[in-house]
């Protein structure tokens, strides 16, 4: 990592976990006073390590509980304006949630969340068979999901 010293990561870890702590209690808890801990919190915004706050929506509660992962196989893969093509017709798709550039036997990871097995058809047969370029689809549906929302990101050794 560039540029962090020990209490830049131990406000980022803070972060990590509780990102709607006051600026004075995380203050309090990495020591600072609260001026210089809000300057070192935008300077790590300003560096692009914090790239925003969000709520975690509960997605069965939604109405969206069935998670699926969209495996993609492309024609032609091996031209750069294919990948841009794709990637732009991806982002038009509201119902993705992630999509990832993958190595393998697929070229794209997609993530996407239904009410339920027909709303996932109807994506498939009206939205992503529409999209050029894609050779062959698998679909892998989740039995059940958990995110590590405590993933340790910050090695402290450095």
């Amino acid at each position: 990592m560039i540029d962090l010293d020990k209490l830049d990561k131990e406000i980022l870890k803070i972060l990590q976990n509780n990102c709607k702590i006051s600026n004075a209690t995380l203050a309090r808890e990495v020591g600072l006073t609260p001026p210089a801990t809000l300057e070192r919190v935008k300077k790590l915004q300003n560096k692009g390590f914090i790239l925003g706050y969000k709520a975690i929506l509960d997605k069965k509660k939604l109405g969206k509980g069935l998670t699926c992962f969209i495996a993609l196989h492309l024609d032609h893969h091996n031209k750069r304006k294919v990948f841009n093509d794709l990637e732009n017709s991806l982002k038009e798709l509201g119902e993705i949630e992630e999509f990832h550039l993958v190595t393998g036997r697929y070229d794209y990871l997609i993530k996407v969340n239904f009410a339920n097995v027909d709303e996932l058809k109807e994506f498939m047969m009206e939205k992503l068979t529409k999209v050029p370029y894609i050779n062959r689809i698998e679909t892998f549906v989740a039995i059940s999901s958990m995110t590590n929302t405590n993933q340790d990101l910050i090695d402290e050794d450095e």
